[in-house]
């Protein structure tokens, strides 16, 4: 019995030895100009624009909402948010990767916003990991999940 136990537990490492080998990351600037037309779309309150970035099925999670998922949610959360806010976001890229059918990428990103109803204004400040998938060739956004963060956390 335990031969049997060592000999799946070998098999099960070299299966995942040689995943791991085959599926090394590439460094990844390409992503970076998808999270630029995004925060272009909100500095632009153009919400087809921002959802048009997401694939179908995408998930968008912002700080103290719940999960839109597919494309109808994430149009309806980023119509309420511009429809209160007026946002000028800028992101940095702290890494990034891409696999064979997916990318990944940890941002920071500080915003200046605008409170549409009475014009107060503030600074935002948050932490990112996005997911992209390839559909039909083209780079979309598979699961984008937003976190507050601290003002020295993007510095």
């Amino acid at each position: 019995m335990t031969t049997g136990l060592s000999r799946r537990l070998f098999v099960a490492a070299v299966g995942i030895g040689a995943l791991s080998a085959s599926a090394e990351a590439e460094p990844s600037i390409e992503l970076g100009p998808i999270l630029d037309k995004y925060a272009d779309a909100l500095r632009a309150a153009d919400v087809e624009a921002a959802v048009g970035l997401f694939m179908p099925n995408g998930s968008y999670m912002a700080p103290g909402s719940k999960a839109a998922v597919g494309s109808d949610a994430v149009r309806a959360a980023h119509q309420r948010l511009l429809a209160t806010l007026k946002i000028d976001l800028e992101f940095d890229i702290r890494e990034a990767a891409k696999y064979a059918e997916v990318g990944w990428s940890r941002s920071t990103a500080k915003a200046h916003l605008k409170l549409l109803s009475n014009g107060v204004e503030s600074t935002s400040y948050s932490n990112q990991l996005v997911v992209f998938e390839p559909q039909n060739g083209v780079w979309k956004i598979r699961s984008y999940l937003s976190a507050a963060a601290p003002a020295d956390a993007v510095k």
